[in-house]
């Protein structure tokens, strides 16, 4: 039975994602892994990643902007390292910025739509950011 429950389609199973709304500065940590974010931009905030090293190899989240309004929200790695590494798509089909080497942030910025998301996976060392958007100058990673 437990094996049944633990079956995500044994339909014996309620397994959710875990989610939480973020609208103010915030540092991640270690247990906030596996997390999706809903991100608000009623006001201009960072948020923070752990040290990739704390992180460790296999942390992950996802940050959804689930709450329009003109004000730019960061996701940046601790000011100790430059680890983001990634590339953004968007729906217009434009080109898109990346970053082969470590960078500092991505950012929702003013003008981004709902439903504009990152993806962020850490491997200890880097963290590996997949953005997609309506129009890919909604989110930039430099």
């Amino acid at each position: 039975m437990r094996s049944a429950y633990l079956e995500q389609n044994s339909g014996s199973s309620d397994l959710k994602l875990k989610y939480e709304q973020i609208a103010a500065a915030r540092t991640l940590t270690a247990a906030d892994s596996g997390k999706v974010f809903g991100v608000n931009q009623a006001s201009a905030y960072e948020i923070t990643l752990p040290l990739a090293a704390t992180a460790g190899a296999g942390w992950h989240c996802k940050f959804v902007l689930s709450t329009v309004a003109s004000n730019a929200v960061t996701i940046a790695n601790n000011t100790d390292e430059d680890t983001i590494v990634g590339v953004t798509v968007g729906a217009d089909a434009s080109a898109g910025s990346s970053a082969e080497s470590a960078v500092d942030e991505i950012v929702f910025i003013s003008g981004a739509a709902l439903g504009d998301q990152v993806e962020i996976f850490c491997n200890g060392i880097n963290y590996f950011a997949k953005a997609l958007a309506h129009d890919v100058a909604h989110v930039t990673i430099s």
